[in-house]
């Protein structure tokens, strides 16, 4: 599943995988110019999510640990089902909820 977005300017692509048994597994989050220092750490995140994911880590710890998070880029997304977010993190929280959540109300 793949969504993009414009925060603060910055365009971002979200994709994420699910196992074959519907759990998520795999988490990618670009942002930033490539070879910025946004798009390494982007990029970082998402390994250590995905490295989490697949040693059995539920991904709601990272929507408790991410929504919220303040810092910039911020603001509206473009993304109809993430119209706001306080930061990258605050997008990806959301998104992950949205996307993978047991239909629990939002955080």
């Amino acid at each position: 599943m793949t969504s993009t977005f414009v925060i603060d300017g910055v365009p971002g692509r979200l994709s994420t995988v699910a196992t074959s048994n519907g759990e998520l597994g795999h988490v990618d989050l670009r942002a930033g110019t490539h070879g910025s220092t946004l798009a390494g750490l982007t990029e970082a995140l998402s390994t250590a999510i995905t490295t989490a994911l697949r040693a059995g880590a539920p991904p709601a710890k990272f929507v408790e640990a991410f929504r919220r998070t303040r810092y910039v880029p911020a603001g509206t997304t473009g993304d109809p089902d993430v119209p706001y977010a306080t930061s990258l993190g605050d997008y990806l929280a959301q998104r992950l909820h949205h996307n993978h959540s047991d239909g629990a109300e939002r955080p």
